[in-house]
């Protein structure tokens, strides 16, 4: 049950990593496919992407979430409610993203 709740609390983090750079115009790493670059940036222009600065955002949180709540003794929560969470923070980027994408439609 450890695990579940490690791995419940990580995909939540990710979830929230993955969203909140963008939204929040926070500075990634985006890369430049045509110059071959890689900069640290909030703002990215032309054809740069940020998606891998994103990725590396979430997956810094969700590795960040799990480790605490591996090392964490305080009680424990319910598996169902960490799994709700979990969900509703995945279907809000899912939703966000969509809606971003089908607004340039």
């Amino acid at each position: 049950m450890r695990e579940l709740r490690a791995a419940l609390w990580g995909v939540s983090a990710f979830a929230l990593g993955y969203l909140l750079p963008g939204t929040l115009r926070l500075p990634t790493l985006a890369y430049d496919p045509i110059a071959r670059t890689i900069g640290f940036t909030a703002q990215v222009s032309g054809v740069a992407m940020r998606y891998y600065g994103d990725l590396l955002w979430a997956c810094a949180a969700g590795l960040c979430a799990a480790a605490v709540a591996w090392t964490s003794r305080r009680p424990a929560r319910p598996v169902s409610v960490l799994t709700g969470a979990a969900l509703s923070l995945v279907a809000l980027d899912v939703a966000f993203y969509l809606s971003r994408l089908l607004a340039q439609v």
